[in-house]
């Protein structure tokens, strides 16, 4: 996640209409990318983009299928 936009699992909290403690669970099922840094919990900015923009964005489901597709997409190409 070089170069990517974080956001504070607080905001992203609010911009998901998830709690924090949801988003930590989603983390730790591999449904949720996400960077420790000292004990703060930040978020790509453009995994939340990718929820809010999706076709159900507060439906159940729906970030498990965007997680799917986001790490697809950032996934390091194999050599």
């Amino acid at each position: 996640m070089s170069g990517e936009s974080l956001v504070p699992i607080a905001d992203a909290s609010r911009r998901l209409g998830r709690s924090v403690w949801t988003l930590k669970r989603r983390h730790a099922e591999g449904n949720l990318p996400a960077v420790i840094d000292g004990g703060r919990w930040l978020v790509p900015e453009s995994f939340i983009n990718a929820v809010v923009a999706s076709a159900r964005p507060k439906q159940a489901g729906a970030i498990e299928q965007v997680a799917r597709d986001w790490f697809a997409a950032h996934a390091p190409e194999a050599a």
